[in-house]
């Protein structure tokens, strides 16, 4: 049974050279920047090296496993994952990478490695969103290098609830930019600014809701989170500022 365990590398120099020579050592195997191969019997060992850089232990299993919930209906497992990890040769692939991202209800587990679920056709059914192969398949476009592993599940579940909270922040982050940039164009509509590039900007904001609906959908779906408030909000700033735009300037 293969291993695997990802860490947020150390901003410290000295750290960040030194817990791979000390990987390396163990024996484990460097498939990409802090993601390695273990061997199941030097996990613990492993995950001891790495305590302050929030590792992230992985297994490789045969069968699909769906996520388990608490009788508080709390995720307790987050079921069968597929790992994405990739590599682009120019820094400037970052905002397009960041942009494409929008569209898919992943979970990352660190800078340029990121997990999706195994069963993403059964939460989205109208294929509108980006799940592993998408987003692979994208990463290829713009010439850069990508490593796929399906079937794979978290074995420390003590990091479940942290990855979910950075789930929980990502959503509602840019929910939260919906709503600042409506009241932005909201002011300028009372300021007279000239209606056109506020309308455009108003689409671009319905087309980034839309979005971002889809997702949190798909996250309700799959792991039960309700972004509910969230999506209310965004929601109404959008039609605060569609309404006294198309009501009141035509």
């Amino acid at each position: 049974m293969v291993f695997y365990v990802v860490y947020r590398a150390s901003k410290k120099f000295k750290d960040r050279s030194a817990l791979p020579l000390r990987l390396k050592a163990l024996g484990c195997r460097h498939l990409h920047r802090a993601f390695w191969e273990i061997d199941e019997e030097k996990a613990r060992k492993v995950l001891k090296i790495l305590e302050k850089n929030r590792p992230i232990l992985l297994k490789r299993v045969r069968e699909i496993k769906k996520p388990q919930f608490s009788r508080d209906g709390r995720i307790s497992e987050l079921g069968s994952l597929v790992i994405v990890m990739y590599s682009t040769p120019k820094e400037d692939r970052r905002e397009k990478i960041k942009n494409f991202l929008k569209r898919a209800p992943c979970i990352r587990l660190r800078r340029s490695v990121y997990a999706f679920c195994q069963r993403h056709s059964l939460f989205d059914k109208a294929d509108k969103l980006v799940d592993a192969q998408k987003f692979a398949g994208f990463i290829r476009k713009i010439q850069g290098k990508v490593r796929v592993i399906p079937r794979v599940i978290i074995v420390n579940t003590n990091s479940v609830e942290r990855l979910l909270q950075e789930i929980r922040e990502r959503v509602e982050g840019e929910s939260s930019d919906i709503v600042r940039s409506s009241k932005d164009l909201y002011g300028k509509v009372f300021r007279g600014d000239d209606i056109r590039p506020i309308r455009d900007s108003l689409s671009k904001n319905k087309r980034r809701f839309l979005k971002l609906k889809r997702v949190a959908a798909f996250y309700e779906k799959w792991l039960r989170i309700d972004f509910s408030s969230s999506l209310r909000r965004s929601y109404k700033a959008v039609k605060k500022v569609n309404s006294v735009i198309y009501e009141g300037h035509e």
